[in-house]
């Protein structure tokens, strides 16, 4: 129950980070920026804490491919976070659920992963709810880049899944570490950069929420939710996943004022639905052959 509860607290505070985000007027890569900072300082910490023993020097390999990872994964988070300015956050946040459909189809060819009956279904419904959800009004001062973004941000969220799946050897807590180091390579520099005006102040009330994602929603977030996966089955953490966008529809329902026409929320349900029966039942009828 213990391990349970650390993934739910994770889920549901990835679900409110659309609201806090939205609380910051600052850019998207600044907010990233700090986010990268604060979440490392907290694993960092934790590492040392926790850690006994240096990585094995065999295991040294995959740390440019990390690295790697890590931009990509910066990438993503500045692309996400500008999408939730552009068009409404639940749009935003179906089209970002569509990485797992993206890893499930490229998996096929890359890994030679067999694709049953039940995963094309999980995939064809999932491309269909997509369409449906972005062929309607989404909202927002930008719809189309709004929409170029969060599927920009989808792609480069499914990047990092698949290279990651090539690596082994290491703690996901050393994984994020490493990755987090990448993306402040590219994140920081580029935040400095292209910064205008004032720069954040820590001790304001955007500071503040910018602080909360920092330490809670990527630093305390990341660490319950590692610890969880390797007391946990797969398709538990798999199903406990989908907990993340529902609650965050919720959230913007409620915090945000946004809502999804009947239409949209049928679509809704074919993309966290289709990408669920795919990543659960799918996998757990191929492991039964």
């Amino acid at each position: 129950m213990k391990s349970y509860a650390k993934i739910i607290f994770s889920m549901l505070a990835w679900g409110t980070l659309p609201v806090f985000v939205s609380k910051i007027p600052f850019s998207s890569a600044e907010i990233v920026m700090w986010r990268i900072i604060f979440g490392s300082l907290f694993l960092t910490a934790v590492f040392m804490i926790t850690k006994s023993k240096e990585t094995d020097t065999s295991c040294k390999k995959p740390i440019l491919r990390l690295i790697i990872t890590g931009i990509l994964m910066g990438a993503n988070w500045v692309a996400l976070f500008e999408s939730y300015r552009c068009i409404d956050v639940s749009i935003a946040t179906l089209v970002y659920y569509m990485a797992p459909v993206i890893v499930m189809v490229v998996s096929v060819f890359l890994f030679k992963e067999h694709a049953g009956f039940i995963k094309i279904c999980g995939m064809a419904a999932a491309l269909a709810g997509m369409f449906i959800v972005t062929g309607v009004n989404v909202g927002g001062s930008e719809p189309v880049r709004g929409l170029i973004l969060s599927t920009a941000s989808a792609i480069l969220y499914a990047s990092v899944t698949l290279m990651n799946k090539c690596i082994k050897g290491l703690s996901g807590l050393e994984m994020t570490l490493i990755q987090l180091i990448g993306a402040a390579v590219v994140v920081i520099p580029y935040a400095i950069i292209s910064h205008d005006g004032p720069w954040l102040n820590l001790f304001s009330e955007a500071g503040l929420y910018t602080v909360i994602i920092g330490f809670v929603h990527t630093g305390i977030a990341l660490f319950f939710f590692f610890s969880a996966i390797q007391e946990l089955p797969a398709q538990s953490v798999a199903l406990c996943s989908y907990i993340d966008p529902a609650s965050a529809l919720f959230f913007a329902a409620v915090f945000l004022g946004e809502s999804l026409s009947p239409f949209q929320i049928f679509g809704a349900f074919l993309i966290l639905g289709g990408a669920a029966a795919g990543e659960l039942w799918g996998n757990k009828l191929r492991n039964s052959h």
